[in-house]
C-alpha cells in the first residue's frame, strides 16, 4: 500500500493523527500491530491525554514510527507534541499551585514542625501585644469626638424645654452644663433641659476614661409668649399615660410624693414656682397656664427637680438628671 504525504489543517496533534489514520483506512488495532505501539498509548496520543504516556523519549519514538506509517513529516508532529505537552504541564503546574497551602507557596521547602508552629504562635502573640499597646497609647492621647445635632448656635427657642442631642465615642461620658447624661452603645446622647426667658449658654462636654475631654459651647435665646408671661400665678396641669411616681413642691413648701396611673390627671397651683420630679418623663405630660408643653422627656427617663416659675410661666434652666436607660 502506497501513501502520499499530506498536510491536514487541524487544531491539535490528536485530531491530526486520528485524521491521517482514518484517511489511511486503518483502525487503531491495525496501527498497533504494524508499529508495535500499545493501544493505550495510541489512544492517548489521539485524545491528547499526554499524562498517560511514558517518558518523552519513548513518545518521540512512537511519533517517528507513526510518521513513517502515515507518510507524514515527523518533525512537524514532534514539534506539535512538544508545544502541546508544554502547555499541559504548565496547566497542571498552575492547578497544583492553587491546591498548595499558602505557606508552601511562599516557602515551598518549608515543613511545618512543632518547633516552627510554636515559633509562629509566639510571634503572633508578640505582634498582637504590640498592637494592643499601640492602640492603648493612641486611645489615651486621642481627643474624644463630639457632634452636636441640636440646638444650633444662636438659635431662638420658643418653648419651655430645650432638647440637646448629639453623638460622641461609645463609652465616653457626656455632660450638659456639668450634669451627666446617658450615652447609648452607639455614642448617641439626648437630654432635655428647662429654658427661661433670655440668653443662655449650653456647655456640652465629652470625656473619655483617660481624662481627655472636648467641649462645645452653644448660645441660645429663650422667648416666652407675652400673653402667658403677664400671668401672676402658676397653674400646672399634669396628665399621666402610665404609672408614675411624682414628687411636687409648690412655693418652697415641703415636697409631696404621689403615685398615679394611666389616665390620671392632677392640677397644681402656686404663686411663684412648682418643682416636679417624675419617675417616667415620657408618661408625664404638662400644661403650663393653658399652654401644652407635652411630655417632660423620654419613656422611663427619670427627671429630678424641674422647676416652673410664675413670672415667666416656663421651666427654669435646669439640666435633667437621667438615672434610667432610654
Amino acid at each position: 500500500m502506497i501513501f502520499e504525504k499530506k498536510k491536514i489543517q487541524i487544531e491539535t496533534l490528536g485530531e491530526y493523527l486520528a485524521s491521517v489514520r482514518n484517511n489511511a483506512k486503518l483502525t487503531i488495532s491495525e496501527v498497533g500491530k504494524k508499529t508495535g505501539i500499545k493501544l493505550i498509548f495510541l489512544e492517548s496520543l489521539e485524545k491528547g491525554e499526554f499524562a498517560i504516556l511514558p517518558a518523552d523519549v519513548y513518545v518521540l519514538g512512537f511519533l517517528k514510527q507513526l510518521s513513517m506509517l502515515y507518510s507524514i513529516d515527523s518533525e512537524e508532529i514532534i514539534d506539535q507534541y512538544k508545544k502541546e505537552r508544554g502547555i499541559q504541564k504548565q496547566l497542571i503546574k498552575q492547578a497544583d499551585f492553587l491546591k498548595t497551602p499558602w505557606y508552601k507557596r511562599i516557602f515551598p521547602k518549608m515543613v511545618v514542625t512543632p518547633k516552627i508552629l510554636t515559633l509562629i504562635l509566639g510571634l503572633s502573640f508578640v505582634l498582637l501585644t504590640v498592637a494592643y499597646i499601640v492602640w492603648q497609647v493612641w486611645s489615651i492621647n486621642k481627643t474624644p469626638s463630639l457632634l452636636v445635632f441640636s440646638p444650633q448656635n444662636n438659635e431662638i427657642i420658643q418653648n419651655a424645654f430645650l432638647e440637646v442631642s448629639g453623638q460622641t465615642d461609645p463609652a465616653d461620658t457626656v455632660s450638659v452644663n456639668s450634669q451627666n447624661i446617658f450615652v447609648d452603645g452607639s455614642g448617641l446622647f439626648k437630654a432635655q433641659i428647662g429654658l427661661s426667658q433670655g440668653q443662655k449658654e449650653i456647655v456640652i462636654t465629652s470625656q473619655n476614661r483617660f481624662g481627655r475631654s472636648v467641649s462645645k459651647t452653644i448660645s441660645v435665646t429663650g422667648v416666652v409668649n407675652a400673653a402667658i408671661g403677664n400671668s401672676s400665678s402658676l397653674l400646672l396641669v399634669v396628665d399621666f399615660s402610665g404609672p408614675v411616681t411624682l414628687t411636687v413642691s409648690a412655693d418652697d413648701q415641703p415636697g409631696q410624693t404621689m403615685a398615679f396611673n394611666a389616665g390620671d390627671s392632677k392640677t397644681f397651683n402656686a404663686t411663684q414656682k412648682i418643682i416636679l420630679s417624675t419617675s417616667d418623663a415620657g408618661a408625664t405630660k404638662v400644661s403650663l397656664n393653658g399652654q401644652s408643653l407635652g411630655a417632660m422627656g423620654k419613656p422611663k427617663e427619670q427627671l429630678d427637680n424641674v422647676p416652673f416659675f410664675a413670672q415667666s410661666s416656663t421651666a427654669s434652666t435646669s439640666t435633667t438628671s437621667v438615672t434610667g436607660k432610654h
